[in-house]
């Protein structure tokens, strides 16, 4: 790996939130291996902070850097953009979700904790620019250091994993509904402006496009030994995701509208367990391409790309009943009215995004369980090469099958 980046003037942006105390020196190292996040640098910071006793403690914090030494990257995840939409999830999403909450009257065991500890952020170390530059900056807590675990891209999570995850994903889509519906000034100042339409394509050039295409029907073709009429569905599915995309049409408030993750893969999500072994709490993460769209985008992309596809086979219905559930309790519990979401309406409203998501499934399982024997040492010097070099690989292929078999089987290949 490259030297670790310098952060300039971090006590400028988390003294504000030590209560008082202050930043008085740091260490830093990488916090995550090449291969493991694209869109930024994460570095896992040691700090030693003075409190207003005189006290001296180590704080284990996150600052996350946008991919300031890879140039394509920039490029495709467009720091103005992404920087902006992943601060105002910690800035003022999470804090009027906390408050709207509170003033429901939930108990704090009952309030939905699945966002990290905010300790600052900002675009540029000039105090008065409105654009995001190579200083921006977003620091949180270390979930690492207060016993959350990260997901292992190369092992899917069982049933009673995916069960946990739904219901606490139900409840991250309910509540800025729950907030459109019951604070709509605060929702349409503070929170919808940040999570307009992103096309992460934007960024690539037409043969990139093009080789992204070619390498996804070559690892289609291999999965279903050249058919025909899978490697053309693929082709059609993957063209929607591109059209979809390309859209410059904001998505118009329905009862499935929310601020959606557009990324709920393994990686993006830390669980803590309890004594047993079972996962407990848990801590969503990277909100980069967050948007506003429909809630069936996560649902149907975390249960395609992250779980695995035996309980997919055994156990779909019962998942998507049990989020749509815990859907439901989450708005009654903040006083929401419920009437008007019936369950064949969510049926018909996952259907109608699924494409779209196994289009997203399929094109990430060359990421998602890409071999570490063709990923850089240095994240400087990786790039789309990866998904060529992971075409024909067996882990990815047979998880390619599985996914177009699961895809037809829960008639998912085309929308309603």
């Amino acid at each position: 790996m490259s030297e670790v980046p310098k952060i300039i003037e971090l006590a400028g942006v988390v003294d504000p939130f030590l209560n008082g105390g202050k930043l008085i020196s740091y260490t830093s190292r990488y916090l995550t291996k090449t291969g493991e996040n694209y869109g930024s640098i994460m570095l896992a910071i040691t700090a030693k902070v003075q409190r207003l006793s005189g006290d001296v403690e180590e704080l284990a914090l996150v600052a996350k850097l946008p991919p300031i030494t890879n140039d394509f990257f920039w490029n495709i995840f467009q720091p103005e953009r992404t920087c902006r939409t992943e601060i105002a999830v910690y800035k003022y999403v999470a804090p009027a979700l906390r408050q709207l909450q509170w003033e429901m009257g939930l108990d704090e065991e009952e309030i939905f904790d699945g966002f990290s500890i905010y300790y600052g952020s900002r675009v540029s170390l000039d105090p008065d620019s409105t654009r995001v530059d190579r200083n921006a900056l977003l620091v949180q807590e270390n979930l690492q250091a207060s016993g959350f675990k990260p997901g292992n891209r190369e092992k899917m999570f069982d049933l009673s994993h995916a069960k946990f995850i739904l219901k606490e994903m139900a409840k991250y889509h309910a509540l800025p509904i729950a907030l459109r519906v019951k604070r709509p000034q605060v929702f349409e100042e503070d929170v919808r402006p940040y999570f307009r339409h992103f096309n992460i394509d934007s960024g690539l050039g037409e043969k990139e496009k093009k080789q992204v295409e070619t390498d996804l029907l070559e690892q289609v073709a291999i999965a279903t030994n050249n058919a025909d009429r899978y490697v053309e569905g693929v082709r059609e599915l993957y063209r929607d995701l591109q059209k979809y995309r390309d859209s410059v049409d904001e998505v118009k408030d329905n009862l499935y509208t929310t601020i959606v993750h557009y990324d709920l893969w393994i990686n993006n999500i830390m669980l803590k367990y309890d004594d047993n072994g079972l996962p407990c709490k848990v801590k969503f993460v990277d909100f980069q391409i967050s948007q506003y769209g429909s809630l069936a985008h996560d649902v149907v992309f975390f249960l395609f790309s992250s779980v695995e596809s035996a309980v997919l086979d055994q156990h779909f219905d019962e998942l998507i009943s049990l989020y749509y559930q815990s859907f439901l309790n989450c708005l009654n519990s903040l006083k929401t009215p419920t009437e008007s979401y019936s369950y064949v309406g969510f049926l018909k409203e996952v259907h109608k995004q699924a494409p779209i998501e196994i289009a997203t499934a399929l094109f990430m399982v060359k990421i998602i369980l890409a071999d570490h024997s063709t990923l850089p040492d240095d994240y400087k010097d990786l790039d789309l090469s990866v998904m060529s070099k992971n075409v024909g690989k067996e882990n990815i292929i047979k998880r390619t099958s599985d996914i177009i078999r699961l895809a037809e089987k829960y008639n998912f290949f085309l929308s309603y």
